[in-house]
């Protein structure tokens, strides 16, 4: 008579069943409506092989879109790990109303997307916004700057509120690799004479590169697949100017109804993912997780 313990698998089994039922068959019938064209304005659905991928790739938008997403990538992931880190050294620092300020810090965090949205496109709006206002009022400009309607401008703007937004979770993370910092270490430090960029640059930083690294990598597949908050700012305006790869999944799928498209373009977002990563990982030295 065989027992459940030598089949340690079977007690995550009921738990095993739903995470595979929800995640696999989703990812695969993705799949298989790639191959597929699906669209509710051709009923018929009929096996097009590699065409919805090809498609999209010389479609009209897709270039643009892929050089956006890049672009936004490049941009955003460092912005958000040096201003998460900087933000996290400077919280770990004990002085009067730290507690109150860490709470603040995490409030873009708690907002959903479309909340941040909302507030960004307040401060940014060309008419009544934040920005215009506080710099007319200091006579810096005597007309309003375009932010969310000149597309390089846009740009900038969608860009900046995605970093407000992801910075929170970089301090999270950033302040509690610090917390395991031995503090005998920088007071050695300060008693033979370090300064303090001198404590940063040779105990700080190598004891939080390792989980640099990895907020680098999950930033820059954040900001690679961002969605919610460019379009309820630009909806991907100014003409293309803010239109990422992740909004042209939408644009097939919601707005054309060729689902067919939309999840070739899912895939074609995946696989560049996994070779940011890579990419990412080989141009890192070897030896950065080391002694981590």
């Amino acid at each position: 008579m065989w027992k459940i313990e030598r089949f340690p698998a079977l007690w995550v089994l009921p738990v095993l069943l739903p995470v595979a039922a929800f995640t696999i068959f989703p990812i695969a019938h993705a799949l298989w409506t790639s191959l597929h064209q699906v669209s509710l304005l051709f009923p018929v659905v009929e096996f097009v092989g590699l065409d919805n991928y090809v498609g999209v790739i010389t479609g009209v938008y897709f270039e643009k879109a892929l050089k956006n997403s890049l672009l936004f990538t490049v941009c955003a992931a460092p912005a958000v790990v040096v201003l998460g880190t900087a933000t996290a050294i400077f919280l770990k620092r004990e002085f009067f109303g730290v507690e109150v300020l860490r709470s603040i810090v995490l409030l873009p965090w708690v907002l959903p997307g479309a909340i941040s949205a909302v507030l960004w496109v307040w401060v940014f709006n060309p008419s009544w916004g934040v920005i215009n206002s506080v710099l007319r009022n200091l006579g810096l400009i005597h007309s309003e700057i375009p932010w969310l309607t000149q597309p390089k401008l846009a740009f900038a703007s969608v860009t900046v509120a995605h970093v407000w937004t992801q910075v929170p979770f970089t301090v999270i993370l950033m302040m509690a690799t610090l917390s395991t910092l031995n503090p005998e270490l920088t007071e050695a430090a300060t008693i033979d004479g370090a300064t303090r960029l001198q404590r940063l640059r040779f105990i700080v930083l190598p004891h939080i590169k390792s989980i640099a690294v990895v907020l680098l990598i999950y930033n820059a597949l954040t900001a690679f697949t961002s969605y919610d908050l460019v379009y309820a700012m630009t909806g991907g305006g100014p003409g293309t100017a803010t239109t990422l790869l992740s909004f042209q999944i939408w644009k097939e799928s919601f707005s054309m109804y060729d689902f067919g498209a939309g999840a070739a373009v899912t895939f074609i977002v995946v696989a560049i993912s996994a070779l940011l990563i890579v990419a990412i990982t080989k141009a890192l030295p070897s030896g950065i997780f080391k002694d981590a």
